[in-house]
């Protein structure tokens, strides 16, 4: 399975792009901002789902390591395939689809081509579980609120005591020990 590409783009199509590989031209499908922004002749490093199925293969490109995450999130949703998730992740990226699924926004979901309120409801329903709140609520990147989540537990605060510390977090904590010295402040 192809999992990363890295490459200069051949052709930009309408809805995907020719990433030339030391001679080979993968056609990935992307979204619409990424493919805005592209030129033939970038280079370009992609994160690949790589889907097959019965009737097909095709790849599918992102940025970065979070795009792919939240596109395989919305895999896992029955009755949606990988062409209504990256139609998604086109109207909401990541951190907007975390915000709706937080907020129950069906009314952003159904913007999309294809899903209907029930579908839409289901995104919402099957993904707040596995979307957890604290990667909305601060400016503090996700790996760093994902780090800090882990640091917290392991010196004993409870889930719920590590979520709302992660919360509060100010935007200019960067680093996952700048964020549990803040945690500590607060404990004590």
């Amino acid at each position: 399975m192809i999992a990363k590409l890295t490459g200069k783009v051949w052709e930009v199509e309408e809805k995907s792009l020719v990433l030339d590989v030391g001679g080979v031209g993968y056609r990935v499908a992307v979204s619409g901002a990424l493919l805005k922004n592209m030129k033939a002749g970038e280079e370009l490093v992609l994160e690949i789902h790589h889907h097959v199925s019965s009737e097909n293969e095709a790849l599918y490109g992102f940025r970065d390591k979070e795009g792919l995450r939240y596109f395989n999130l919305l895999l896992t949703v029955p009755s949606v395939g990988p062409r209504t998730a990256m139609n998604i992740l086109d109207i909401a990226p990541p951190r907007t689809l975390a915000q709706a699924v937080a907020g129950s926004d069906v009314k952003l979901l159904t913007r999309v081509s294809g899903v209907g309120k029930k579908t839409a409801e289901r995104i919402l329903v099957e993904l707040k579980g596995k979307i957890g709140a604290e990667k909305i609520v601060t400016g503090v990147r996700g790996d760093v609120q994902d780090e800090t989540m882990s640091a917290l537990l392991n010196l004993g605060f409870t889930t719920s005591q590590a979520r709302a510390v992660v919360q509060k977090l100010p935007k200019q904590v960067k680093t996952v020990e700048e964020a549990v010295r803040e945690a500590l402040k607060t404990k004590s």
